[in-house]
């Protein structure tokens, strides 16, 4: 389990020093080095610490001088409020990868501005780590959760007791069959339905289709979906064998994805549904002598490829599913649970398709 953010040890160390100094307008507090230095952290977090108690108005800054107590702060009775500020966590599967990455900053920057203090819990993509995690979080001052779950079909009990007892959490990207909780995503079966039309219409008529089991995640099975309705809808007709069902860490990966090829000849565009399999596709395809996009046009989720698309010798097209909205919106929503409306929601972002 993650302790506390050090910007937030910080910001309770210097509420400390403005709480015994406050009648004391313009007293002078640590710098940004000192802060860091004292815990041992960058200074980055120190620099958070102070802009939180700027924004708060209790302390202002001189270029070249320093960061000193502001005269609102002999109004406020600090450490009492400060104790008030709720405490949520961010539940998650790993925190490696863009997507994922870019979900959290889209947290911390809701919950920066309005005070709720952030902590990760990362549970490998374990269920029963996930189950220790939100009973660990619950029975210590988690005022809230925000979940990226494990598995579709086995939800565990403590995410049940969360349901059953109405406490404030929101999903993100994947819901939970059977369990009436609040959830922020990309529209999954959008995304696909319009990610195929945008192929179709310009002149693939062959369109594949590779990802896990869909009946294990419920993304999966949404965009599967999208995937089917679209060429029945645009062609009046679906081809089973342009599916393929393997996920991409299996040891057979590469040779069911080599008897696919064979059993597609016409393939001439392919989807696929998460960033690790553009990551093991991109070189393969390039490695067996087709280009991309010139041979195949490689169509994926995620964009993992972001930081680096300047250095690939091909061109992905994206489908964008604007993870760091996604992370806004959970934190809006939790918020919402918090201290407005307790009903839960569900909020379907679109796609963006980055050619």
């Amino acid at each position: 389990m993650s302790s506390e953010p050090l910007y937030i040890s910080m910001r309770k160390y210097l509420l400390e020093i403005i709480e015994r100094n406050k009648n004391t307008p313009d007293f002078k507090l640590p710098s940004e080095n000192q802060l860091a230095l004292r815990f041992n952290a960058s200074r980055i977090s120190a620099k958070n610490a102070i802009l939180t108690l700027e924004k708060d108005g209790l302390v202002y800054r001189k270029q070249g001088k320093g960061t000193f107590i502001a005269s609102k702060a002999s109004e406020l009775e600090l450490l009492n409020k400060e104790k008030q500020n709720p405490m949520i966590y961010f539940i998650v599967p790993g925190v490696g990868g863009n997507f994922i990455s870019k979900i959290q900053e889209g947290i911390q920057s809701f919950a920066f501005e309005h005070h709720l203090y952030l902590g990760i819990l990362v549970t490998g993509g374990n269920p029963q780590t996930e189950e220790e995690m939100v009973r660990v979080a619950t029975q210590g001052n988690c005022k809230g959760l925000i979940i990226y779950p494990t598995d579709n079909n086995v939800y565990n009990k403590e995410i049940l007791k969360l349901s059953l007892n109405n406490f404030p959490v929101v999903l993100v990207d994947r819901y939970l069959t059977g369990l009436d909780l609040s959830y922020v995503a990309c529209d999954h079966f959008t995304a696909a339905y319009n990610s195929t039309k945008y192929l179709l219409s310009r002149g693939h008529t062959h369109i594949g289709f590779i990802s896990q089991d869909p009946q294990l995640v419920s993304s999966v099975q949404d965009r599967s979906r999208g995937y089917q309705r679209a060429l029945l809808d645009v062609t009046g007709n679906f081809d089973s064998k342009l599916q393929l069902i393997c996920d991409h860490t299996a040891p057979d990966f590469f040779s069911s994805f080599s008897k696919y090829l064979e059993a597609n000849p016409n393939l001439s565009a392919l989807i696929t549904t998460s960033a690790g399999y553009g990551m093991k596709l991109a070189p393969y395809l390039q490695h067996i002598g087709l280009q991309i996009p010139k041979d195949l046009t490689l169509m994926l989720f995620d964009n993992e490829f972001e930081n680096y698309l300047h250095l690939l010798s091909f061109k992905p097209l994206i489908i964008d599913q604007n993870p760091f909205e996604i992370g806004r919106k959970a934190g809006e929503l939790l918020y919402r649970l918090l201290y407005k409306n307790p009903k839960p929601k569900k909020i379907l972002l679109p796609e963006t398709i980055i050619e």
